[in-house]
């Protein structure tokens, strides 16, 4: 191998390597949720709402006996 073919090699190890690496730290960073509680309270001992960032978008959710039902639909979330 001549001097520039060994270069390129190393430094293609090198970019390959570091790809890798990046790849691998990046994975371990938690992932964006798309559905979150933002808050909740209860209204009676079987009964509450619940605030919910569904995507960006603000929800309020109301539970009791019958299940989960839609109360209102806030709007999108800004985020400054």
């Amino acid at each position: 191998m001549t001097g520039s073919a060994l270069l390129a090699s190393a430094v293609l190890a090198l970019l390959i390597g570091a790809g890798l690496l990046a790849r691998r730290r990046l994975s371990r960073l938690p992932a964006a949720r798309d559905l979150e509680i933002t808050d909740r309270t209860h209204l009676s001992r079987e009964t509450g709402v619940a605030l919910i960032r569904a995507r960006g978008d603000l929800v309020l959710v109301g539970w009791g006996r019958d299940g989960v039902r839609l109360v209102a639909r806030i709007g999108r979330e800004r985020i400054p």
